[in-house]
């Protein structure tokens, strides 16, 4: 970009700051503020405001005193201050204070975190929600169709908004594009759309459709935050994503909103060491924040660092003790030290602070998991994937729960949604292969541990390490079952070459045996000798047959 492009940028972030300040969307004002502290340094200048319009300017003070009620959470008292408003922006607070009061009504009426209210209340309230919904979303619908007003990129957010929380993606998408052609700078909008996709190819197909079709809007920079985020969000590793983050971090080289985009596709791709390096950064530069800090905490649980767990929960309750993402660090430690009751008491708390705390509900699944308390397990699973689908962590829990119920078609089929969103993990192809050596279907168990081993080695093209015995020694399995003994003994071969790498295990150990058995019986007596005399891991029997084998093969040779 050119200074001159940079400064423009500089001025627009400034002005949407100051408007979503106005109207109380804090959250996308905060990402604004940094983003503008965030851009490479220019000559300051000074960009001045555009004019409000007339009505606006008349009803400047009655748009005051609504912000400062809603500022202190009086939210029906904000919208009844500016009935009768007929500006774009006081239109919008009254509605969006009124959506606040639902939601917050809606929070408030749910007995916790996990039970809800019994099904007739349930049935009555949300009727009554879904009435003062549309009456919103109604006369949202009404301001913008009418001639004589200017189009209101935020009242368009608001719909869209509602038909999300109804489930109603695609019509969310057609209001979210219509609100972000008018405000780009509306970051709360775009994760909202964000959250509009289920799948990478409705992704993909929405990006390459709005390139095609709106190329201003798809050439705009904050299209180019909304790919990476989406990109990143679905696990995705592209040529693209790389491109487009660099170009960003260039023009906004201290926005940690983008480090930390960079830590969690590190931290997605299984790259924890890098991931820790990148964030370690992000606190030296912002030693005080705390948004995304529970996914740093998760990824320190998997590399069992304790200490450092310790150190970060000690941390993050001397900051704020009760923001969901603190509950969600101590959560973990206590996990981690075997303490689930009072993980899951942290992850309720956290849900108890916010709802939509995405992570909250998979990880006190895996919780009840290892308490052995299947059904509460699948309970918060399916929390979690209504909250947020995207998450294939959830998907591959309810595998796992299913599984343990010994209900293998259920298991199987949420496996294969966690394989749609993470069709390079090998964990998810093997389980999907257990599932259907479970159900005697061989061929295609073979095909599912064959894709893991695919996988497997592209992961490691770069590395001396060979491959893992298991994957191997399954295939060989399952090649015996179907009949196909050629597979059976390459695969047999390739488990006990792991050996080198991963050390001696019951694979290899059981790889080396039947390599030694099918050696003696095609009268390969010194291949035979050399599989069963190395036999010294393994049960009593194992090794007692390879003995038999080597002293059989020893005759035979010397015969």
């Amino acid at each position: 970009m050119t200074s001159d492009s940079i400064e423009t940028l500089r001025g627009d972030l400034r002005h949407a700051c100051q408007l979503l300040s106005k109207v109380n969307l804090y959250q996308a004002a905060k990402w604004c503020a940094e983003a503008l502290n965030g851009l490479t340094q220019g000559t300051s200048t000074t960009h001045p405001s555009p004019p409000p319009d007339a009505q606006e300017e008349q009803e400047q003070d009655k748009i005051m005193l609504a912000s400062t009620y809603f500022n202190c959470k009086d939210f029906e008292r904000a919208a009844h201050t500016l009935r009768g408003c007929k500006s774009g922006i006081a239109v919008f607070i009254k509605l969006y204070s009124i959506y606040i009061s639902i939601d917050k009504r809606e929070t408030e009426a749910k007995d916790s975190s996990i039970n809800v209210i019994s099904n007739s209340n349930a049935s009555n309230e949300k009727g009554s929600t879904n009435d003062r919904l549309s009456q919103i979303a109604g006369e949202a619908d009404s301001y913008n169709a009418n001639p004589a007003n200017q189009p209101n990129g935020l009242l368009y957010f608001l719909n869209g908004m509602i038909c999300n929380k109804r489930k109603k993606p695609t019509l969310a998408q057609t209001y979210l594009v219509q609100s972000l052609e008018l405000f780009p700078y509306n970051w709360s909008a775009w994760q909202e759309l964000i959250s509009c996709f289920t799948a990478y190819d409705e992704v993909i197909s929405f990006i390459n459709e709005t390139k095609a079709n709106k190329p201003h809007f798809a050439s705009h920079i904050m299209f180019q935050f909304f790919e990476v985020v989406v990109l990143q969000e679905f696990y995705q590793q592209s040529p693209l994503l790389a491109d487009t983050l660099l170009s960003l971090i260039e023009i906004f080289p201290s926005f940690t909103f983008l480090k930390v985009q960079k830590f969690l596709i590190a931290y997605h791709s299984l790259d924890y060491y890098t991931a820790e390096g990148i964030f370690d950064q992000v606190l030296l530069e912002d030693p005080f924040r705390l948004d995304d800090l529970d996914t740093f905490s998760n990824m320190l649980y998997v590399m069992e660092k304790k200490p450092k767990l310790s150190f970060l929960a000690q941390f993050a309750s001397a900051i704020d003790k009760y923001r969901p993402e603190t509950c969600c660090i101590i959560a973990n430690y206590h996990s981690m030290k075997c303490e689930h009751e009072k993980a899951i008491m942290y992850y309720k708390r956290a849900l108890t602070l916010n709802k939509n705390c995405l992570s909250a509900w998979t990880l006190m699944g895996h919780e009840f998991v290892e308490l052995k308390n299947s059904h509460a397990a699948i309970e918060s699973y399916r929390r979690a994937v209504d909250t947020n689908p995207r998450d294939f962590r959830a998907w591959y829990g309810l595998g796992q729960a299913y599984e343990v119920l010994d209900m293998h078609l259920y298991a199987l089929y949420y496996y294969r949604r966690a394989t749609n969103l993470q069709p390079l993990d090998t964990r998810m192809w093997q389980a999907i292969g257990n599932c259907y050596e479970k159900n005697e279907k061989y061929e295609e168990a073979f095909k599912s541990f064959e894709k893991a081993l695919q996988i497997e080695s592209f992961n490691k093209s770069n590395e001396v390490e060979g491959h893992e015995p298991h994957i191997p020694y399954r295939l060989a399995t399952l090649s015996d079952k179907i009949g196909n003994l050629g597979d059976t003994y390459t695969y047999m071969k390739l488990c006990l070459e792991s050996e080198q790498d991963w050390g001696i295990s019951d694979e290899t150990s059981k790889a080396r045996l039947w390599l030694a058995r099918h050696a003696l019986k095609n009268r390969r007596y010194e291949e035979a000798h050399n599989y069963a005399r190395d036999q010294n891991y393994n049960n009593a029997h194992d090794i007692e047959e390879a003995r038999a084998i080597a002293r059989e093969a020893r005759s035979r040779m010397s015969a």
